[in-house]
C-alpha cells in the first residue's frame, strides 16, 4: 500500500493498543452469571493463590476525574489494590499477581472487578463526621480452581456490602473478561484519599476471611 496510508493505519492501531493497555480492557463483558455447581469446592491448601488486576472498564467511579486524569487514577488504584491483596494474601499462601492469559496448572486465581468506587468528600467527614461525606468500595471477587479449571470460576462474592446477607456466594460460570493490565503492583504513594486507602486495607481484609476457611 502507499506510504502515507500505512503511515495512518500504523497511527491508528498505535493510538487503539494504547488505549486498550492504558485502560486494562479486553474483549467481552465481565458481568457473568454464577450457575450454582454444589458439587464443585476449591482444592484446599493451593500451592500458590494468584491475582489477576481487577477490572477498571466498569462500575461507578465517583472520584472526581475526568478524561486521562481518570484513566491514569483507575490504573495507579489498581495497581495499589492488588499490591495490598498481595500482602494479604501471602499470610495464607503464597501469592502473586498473575495475568489470566498465563496461568499454570494449579493454584488459585483470585480475579474480579471494581463495582463502586467513590472517593467521598474529606471536607465533609472532617466538617460533619456522623458518615457523612464517606467513601465507598464494593467489588465482585471470583475465585477459580486452576486445576478444575483456568475459564469458569468455583465461587463468587461481593465485598463492601452493607447488607452481610448479600455478600458472599459460591458458584460457577465463564471467565470475566478484561482482567489483563500494563505494569507489576508496587507501593506508591498515589495521592488516593485516606478513605479509600483505609477501604482497600478492609476489602482486602473481606477478600482473606472468606478464603481462609477454604484451605
Amino acid at each position: 500500500m502507499p506510504r502515507s496510508i500505512a503511515l495512518v493505519a500504523s497511527g491508528l492501531f498505535l493510538a487503539v493498543a494504547t488505549s486498550l493497555l492504558l485502560t486494562g480492557c479486553g474483549t467481552g463483558s465481565i458481568h457473568t452469571q454464577p450457575m450454582v455447581t454444589s458439587g464443585v469446592r476449591l482444592t484446599p491448601n493451593p500451592p500458590k493463590i494468584y491475582i489477576a488486576p481487577f477490572d477498571t472498564s466498569t462500575g461507578r467511579w465517583l472520584v472526581g476525574r475526568e478524561g486521562i486524569e481518570l484513566v491514569d487514577f483507575k490504573k495507579d488504584f489498581q495497581t495499589n489494590f492488588v499490591h495490598q491483596l498481595e500482602v494479604r494474601l501471602n499470610k495464607l499462601a503464597p501469592a502473586e499477581p498473575r495475568w489470566v492469559d498465563d496461568l499454570p496448572d494449579h493454584g488459585w486465581l483470585v480475579a474480579g472487578e471494581f463495582i463502586a468506587v467513590d472517593q467521598g468528600s474529606r471536607a465533609l467527614r472532617t466538617a460533619v463526621g456522623a458518615g457523612a461525606g464517606e467513601t465507598t468500595l464494593q467489588t465482585k471477587v471470583y475465585v477459580y480452581d486452576l486445576s478444575i479449571s483456568k475459564t469458569e470460576y468455583i465461587m463468587s462474592f461481593r465485598t463492601g456490602v452493607p447488607d452481610e446477607k448479600e455478600g458472599t456466594g459460591s458458584g460457577s460460570g465463564t471467565a470475566p473478561a478484561g482482567l489483563t493490565a500494563a505494569g507489576e503492583p508496587i507501593l506508591t504513594g498515589m495521592g488516593l484519599g485516606s478513605g479509600l486507602k483505609l477501604d482497600t486495607t478492609r476489602t482486602c481484609r473481606e477478600i482473606c476471611d472468606v478464603l481462609k476457611p477454604y484451605l
